[in-house]
């Protein structure tokens, strides 16, 4: 028997889709759907950063889809969308997007996108029935959708060295990815590796259609590997794979290095960029010794979020902060297959695991707990007021939090969580 989830912190497969190929310079997303989805859509990103996209908000074209439709069907009412949307909008791909009722009704929007490629214009599909998965399953399809439908391996385009493919920072849903990707792009950058981020500023389709020319794509979550494992089969590409992307001195060395080794760079190179990034990392975190005993940072904590940021998060508080993690809530793993790999990783940390999407449930859990302090979303907001503990917002909804270019990996996150947390902390103990 399904059961149902109270406040669910996740959109669904069509949210997932379009705020994934909105984050792509000259895309046009053209939604064959009801006029509510695009709307829920646009307020539910602002819950996740700033309000980004190429097109964004009610700007977002739509068939909106309505009872008549929905009976006879709507594939002269999507024909006309598109016709009046190529007229209007100038962009370098168009992508059909159909939701749950055209799903149901059968609208053939393969044939509808077939017609205007045959008038010239670079155009893909992407089925999107909300009711088929979550934001995490969007982006993994609509991702399959662009390197199925648009990218040639062209025999002359070759390798060029050194550049590398980025994939599973989930835009939006990451509410730090903009900042993610950017850090990973700059740390890559100093080993010599040219980060394709294909995600955010200046991120047009001229750089997805330089995915076969990559020496290397990696994974930095379990949602870039169907991808990168698409890639592989259809490009020869090799993939690296890391469950979560590095927190902090320890983990991003070893992200570099596994990079470095993958590309044959020079091992002395990664060695002395390393030395220089950990003298900077250890003079910031001197900086707060004094605060660390005065206002007592060995804290008990919950940590509530996706695999990825429960299982980062859990590994740079526990290493450089000591604090004690009494319970981890993984809140986007459902198979049992991907739950053994998620405890396998997080075991080290902490022996209470939960997986659950349910936000009572959640916040029954943490209510049991004697946990000082929660890393979650704005869902978690409740239950800290009413135990008088602060949250500190990391995953997706993050209600009340404006993120633009802030990151959570790599060393810039790390510091930038030290600075943060010694505020929050001083500040509530005052």
């Amino acid at each position: 028997m399904q059961e149902s989830i109270e406040r669910g912190r996740y959109g669904c497969n069509l949210q997932g889709a379009l705020q994934t190929i909105a984050e792509i310079r000259g895309v046009v997303p053209i939604l064959h759907t009801t006029p509510g989805c695009g709307i829920q859509n646009y307020l539910s990103g602002k819950a996740g950063s700033g309000n980004t996209g190429y097109l964004k908000g009610y700007s977002v074209p739509n068939s909106n889809v309505y009872e008549k439709q929905v009976i006879f069907g709507g594939t002269s009412r999507l024909r006309e969308q598109i016709k009046n949307t190529v007229k209007v909008i100038e962009g370098d791909l168009y992508v059909t997007i159909s939701g749950c009722e055209a799903e149901m009704v059968g609208d053939d929007i393969i044939s509808m996108t077939q017609e205007i490629i045959d008038q010239g214009e670079n155009a893909i599909y992407y089925k999107a029935a909300g009711f088929k998965g979550n934001q995490f399953t969007g982006y993994e399809g609509i991702l399959n959708a662009v390197l199925d439908q648009l990218i040639v391996n062209s025999s002359d385009q070759g390798v060029e060295k050194g550049l590398v493919n980025l994939f599973g920072i989930l835009p939006k849903q990451d509410i730090y990815w903009q900042g993610n990707l950017a850090e990973l792009q700059r740390i890559l950058g100093n080993i010599g590796v040219k980060a394709n981020t294909l995600f955010g500023s200046s991120q047009d389709i001229g750089k997805w259609k330089d995915i076969p020319k990559a020496e290397l794509n990696i994974a930095v979550s379990k949602w870039g590997l169907d991808a990168v494992k698409k890639a592989e089969e259809k490009f020869g590409t090799p993939y690296l794979y890391f469950p979560f992307p590095g927190l902090g001195e320890r983990a991003t060395g070893e992200f570099l290095q596994g990079v470095g080794k993958r590309l044959g760079i020079d091992s002395e190179l990664i060695e002395s960029y390393l030395e220089k990034e950990k003298a900077h990392f250890t003079h910031v975190v001197t900086q707060i010794t004094e605060y660390y005993y005065d206002y007592d940072f060995q804290k008990t904590i919950a940590i509530v979020g996706d695999e990825s940021t429960v299982i980062r998060y859990a590994a740079f508080l526990t290493e450089y902060l000591g604090m004690d993690v009494e319970l981890a809530i993984i809140t986007d793993s459902s198979e049992e297959e991907e739950q053994e790999e998620a405890l396998s990783l997080i075991s080290q940390y902490t022996d209470r695991v939960y997986f659950n999407k349910d936000s009572s449930e959640i916040e029954e859990i943490i209510e049991n707990s004697n946990a000082e302090l929660i890393f979650g979303s704005g869902l978690e907001n409740r239950v800290a007021e009413k135990l008088n503990i602060p949250n500190y917002i990391v995953s997706y909804p993050a209600y009340g939090k404006v993120i633009i270019d802030r990151s959570d990996i790599g060393y810039t996150g790390a510091v930038s969580l030290i600075e943060d947390l010694s505020n929050l902390l001083i500040n509530s103990d005052n």
